[in-house]
């Protein structure tokens, strides 16, 4: 009998440190408050996209990674994007006042790329006039000039206004 039982002593130790262990991992996360459903439910939301005139824009648009995480509404026409090649990135020209189209076509002044998830980006052309809340990410290649940047917005909020235009 005493075989038996120093047979199955160390599968026995072993199975209860391992258990004594995994309990005190789930009561020292739980405590801490590092699950996965606590560190969801801490992001902060969004503070609202603000409408800037025209002039604060183009501060913004000269030296945008000054303005990082700033979120300002703007206007703007696609100029690129291509949905198969990447769905969820466009360059488009835009301005933080809507202009008016003459003549079929309407000229917004700042070259940017706009960031965002793809079923926000998903009714989205080329030519199509829209109006977007984006936030200030920093700068990206312009594809030009080596060193040439331009402007990099992460879209939260998109709205199609025209698909007839250019």
């Amino acid at each position: 009998m005493r075989r038996i039982w120093a047979a199955w002593a160390w599968p026995i130790v072993t199975f209860v440190v391992i258990s004594a262990f995994m309990i005190t991992v789930l009561v020292v996360r739980s405590v801490s408050g590092t699950s996965a459903d606590t560190a969801n439910a801490s992001a902060a939301p969004l503070e609202p996209a603000r409408h800037v005139n025209t002039r604060a824009w183009r501060t913004i648009a000269a030296d945008p990674a000054n303005h990082a995480d700033e979120r300002v509404v703007v206007w703007g026409r696609v100029t690129r994007f291509d949905p198969r090649a990447d769905a969820s990135s466009f360059r488009a020209n835009v301005d933080t006042a809507r202009h008016t189209p003459r003549n079929g076509v309407v000229n917004y002044p700042t070259a940017v790329v706009l960031h965002g998830a793809p079923d926000i980006l998903r009714n989205l052309g080329q030519g199509f006039i829209f109006t977007a809340e984006v936030t200030v990410d920093g700068t990206a290649p312009a594809g030009g000039a080596p060193d040439a940047t331009i402007p990099a917005l992460t879209v939260t909020k998109l709205t199609v206004t025209d698909k007839t235009v250019g």
